[in-house]
């Protein structure tokens, strides 16, 4: 009897086991991305000729220029708004991060993100996801890179009511077959660049020497068509970069535009909501 006894504990303290371990895995499984929802190819069509899933490194449209920035927003954000104001027309693209580098994440109500991201939208600049956490989307699995762009999603659509539909990945890497192929079927095109500006080696807090080489690069290598990658996380890009770049592109004569303006893409097929 006291045997029996034992054994039908032991058995009650399995099953509860069970179902603990039964309950924490579906608990789980809710909370975490589906990815799997991006299956269904009707809910990412694939708009227009900018081909999607592939490396896009130069514009398409003769006599533009897309001054592309990076890893914001940022404190620094507003002053590259402005910057841009004072050349009429003069747009860029803006490629957030979702985490913000431990700013706090853009859609926080408290902190000054959301402001910043309606701000770039309201002045016509284009607005581009880079990943939650800046991480390397080349050899990690399917879900990680789902879940980086999924999160940033969520983000855009809380402040803007709507989500991008141009990736750029962090650090510039997504070489692989499977990450251009999961990128394509969450329907993104891919935009990396052909100028580095170099600015995030240049942070040196010396405004006169030390972006110099970035101003350099700029100078040298900038030309019709070309998409420049620059951050709007650094002071000296802010301050001294920026307007060189701007003087530069308006006394050579090209259009300052969006990413998707400079590959002939119609503004209504920037973003899905």
């Amino acid at each position: 009897m006291h045997s029996l006894l034992q054994q039908l504990i032991c058995l009650s303290f399995l099953c509860l086991s069970l179902l603990v371990n039964t309950a924490s895995s579906a608990i789980h499984s809710t909370c975490r991305p589906n990815h799997r929802l991006y299956h269904r190819q009707s809910d990412r069509p694939q708009l227009g000729n900018v081909p999607y899933g592939q490396i896009i490194r130069t514009c398409t449209t003769p006599n533009t220029i897309a001054l592309t920035f990076d890893d914001g927003p940022s404190p620094f954000t507003p002053l590259i708004l402005d910057a841009l104001s004072q050349y009429p027309g003069a747009k860029a693209t803006f490629f957030v991060n979702g985490d913000n580098f431990g700013r706090g994440h853009i859609d926080d109500p408290s902190l000054p993100w959301p402001a910043t991201v309606h701000r770039m939208h309201a002045a016509g600049h284009q607005i581009g996801n880079h990943g939650w956490s800046h991480a390397d989307l080349t050899y990690v699995s399917s879900d990680v890179r789902y879940d980086e762009v999924l999160r940033v999603e969520e983000a855009l659509t809380n402040i803007l009511g709507f989500y991008p539909a141009y990736f750029r990945p962090p650090y510039g890497l997504c070489d692989t077959a499977e990450c251009l192929a999961d990128l394509a079927e969450m329907g993104y095109h891919v935009v990396n660049f052909d100028v580095d500006t170099k600015d995030f080696e240049h942070d040196s807090g010396d405004l006169a020497t030390g972006i110099q080489w970035s101003k350099d690069i700029f100078g040298t290598w900038a030309r019709e068509m070309a998409i420049v990658l620059a951050h709007d996380v650094y002071n000296e890009t802010a301050e001294t970069l920026v307007p060189y770049m701007l003087e530069v592109v308006a006394e050579r004569g090209w259009r300052m535009v969006t990413v998707g303006e400079c590959l002939g893409d119609p503004a209504e097929n920037w973003y899905r909501s």
